[in-house]
């Protein structure tokens, strides 16, 4: 499972579910915090060269952004998640 918070997108341990995070007050320590319903995809080192020379990049959810940038939905590009920029 993977959560959308605080501009990141985390990946929970395995074996810990929605409820586990609700029953100890996850969403309240964090407003905000969102439960992604797909698996990201990761892109290779080669997409991420594509993506510094070409000034566009992809965020989390695949939506287009500058490569500082964050989509409408939240999501940061990929450079700002793998902390590359």
């Amino acid at each position: 499972m993977n959560i959308l918070r605080d501009g990141k997108v985390r990946k929970i341990k395995a074996g810990v579910t929605e409820a586990d995070l609700r029953a100890k007050g996850y969403f309240e320590k964090h407003p905000g915090a969102k439960v992604l319903d797909f698996e990201p995809e990761y892109p290779d080192m080669d997409q991420l060269s594509e993506w510094v020379s070409d000034s566009v990049c992809e965020a989390a959810d695949g939506c287009t952004v500058e490569p500082d940038g964050t989509c409408e939905h939240g999501f940061p590009s990929w450079l700002l998640q793998l902390g590359m920029i």
